[in-house]
């Protein structure tokens, strides 16, 4: 991947890390009580915070990108299966449409880790990648206590 391609990777991941923010603002908006609410303002803050943190990265323009052959991001196939919060979901689309984003947010930055020579830059989205993946648990379990064991 060349510079612009890891340019146009992080734009992307920029643009993910604001629409999580949206995403969870929306989900809150339509929680029916006081601890969903407060959950998802909880991740609603960290996502900020990635922002935050990939807008300083692009600001710096010192990543180092990796010599290894190119890393398929797939961009494509993550901008095709974005979900939108909807009026109508009940707790359960709620999670479900979580824990996709979540996966798919974790996968992005493994790739972006992979892609980047830059140690700090690395460092960073394995971070990413890792609190992604924490997230898309936290959601999982949520589904498991409050959906599975009904059904």
């Amino acid at each position: 991947m060349d510079a612009h391609g890891f340019d146009e990777a992080l734009d992307f991941a920029i643009s993910m890390e604001r629409a999580a923010v949206a995403f969870y603002a929306q989900l809150s908006a339509m929680a029916s009580f006081a601890a969903q609410k407060s959950v998802l303002a909880e991740f609603l803050a960290m996502e900020e915070g990635h922002v935050t943190m990939l807008t300083g990265m692009k600001t710096r323009g010192a990543v180092k990108l990796s010599p290894k052959a190119a890393v398929d991001l797939g961009l494509a196939r993550r901008l095709a299966a974005e979900e939108k919060p909807t009026a109508g979901m009940n707790f359960q689309d709620i999670l479900s449409t979580a824990i996709k984003k979540e996966e798919r947010s974790g996968s992005l930055y493994v790739d972006m880790a992979a892609a980047s020579a830059d140690t700090e830059a690395r460092s960073i989205f394995e971070r990413l990648a890792a609190e992604e993946t924490r997230h898309k648990r936290y959601f999982e379990e949520l589904y498991e206590t409050e959906i599975s064991r009904d059904n």
